[in-house]
């Protein structure tokens, strides 16, 4: 076995060669805290605070909270297919850089190390996890894929599982359509665009289980409402939300 002064001694001269870079402003990363980020950047990063639609996640007024009205006035005309919305931060500042680095730049070890571990602190807190059978991750089109070389939604839906022992299924919908990216398009653009993008690749194992749908971004609900209504049609039973980060303005 290799002597842990040792193992010590290699650590400290690889850090030395190779330095730990932060994965959001580049500096090097302090040994202590988040593996990924500098604590600088770190305490820039805060739970999502404020009152909020408990249904999509948007912001309502404080007031309207006191007053016990909890849902949003889109949520309250029309509900979506799903029934609730968690999310650990607000997609603004720090975070948003954090998940363009995790999204766009390849640091898949975000999701692991900073961006899952909030998530599932929100879950533990604002979801009943022994009420869901399956964690589904929004999918990527074949294409997209390819050229990123992973799904984090896949990523961050894993680290879940993994924590709340719960199945994470990628047998259950599929992305059809190789849609433009969401966030260059208006708010209107982005519910067509998205229309019809995903297909079940079965229903025998959705009839009647209660889903947990998972994404990094969530902006206008475009994706995730498109999502959960092929899901509720192919005969879930109850879909809940579950986001990296929630935009405040959709």
């Amino acid at each position: 076995m290799i002597p842990d002064q040792y193992k010590s001694f290699t650590g400290e001269l690889w850090n030395l060669v190779f330095p730990r870079r932060c994965a959001v402003c580049r500096s090097d990363a302090t040994p202590d805290g988040y593996a990924e980020i500098c604590e600088d950047c770190k305490s820039g990063i805060s739970p999502q605070m404020g009152s909020a639609c408990l249904v999509c996640g948007e912001p309502i007024d404080g007031s309207l909270s006191t007053a016990g009205i909890v849902r949003c006035g889109r949520c309250r005309i029309k509900m979506p297919p799903f029934d609730k919305t968690v999310f650990a931060l607000r997609y603004e500042g720090t975070v948003r850089s954090l998940i363009h680095r995790f999204k766009f730049g390849g640091r898949k070890g975000l999701a692991g190390a900073v961006i899952a571990p909030m998530l599932c602190a929100r879950l533990q807190r604002g979801l009943e996890m022994d009420r869901v059978d399956l964690v589904v991750p929004i999918p990527l089109h074949r294409a997209r894929l390819l050229k990123r070389g992973f799904n984090q939604s896949y990523l961050l839906a894993r680290e879940i599982g993994t924590t709340f022992s719960l199945e994470t299924s990628t047998d259950i919908i599929f992305r059809k359509k190789d849609t433009a990216a969401q966030f260059r398009q208006t708010r209107a653009q982005r519910w067509a665009n998205i229309r019809n993008a995903f297909r079940l690749y079965g229903s025998e194992k959705l009839k009647g289980k209660r889903l947990l749908l998972v994404d990094d971004i969530m902006t206008t609900g475009a994706t995730m409402f498109e999502a959960a209504r092929i899901l509720k049609k192919g005969g879930a039973k109850s879909i809940a939300c579950a986001v990296a980060a929630r935009a405040a303005k959709s």
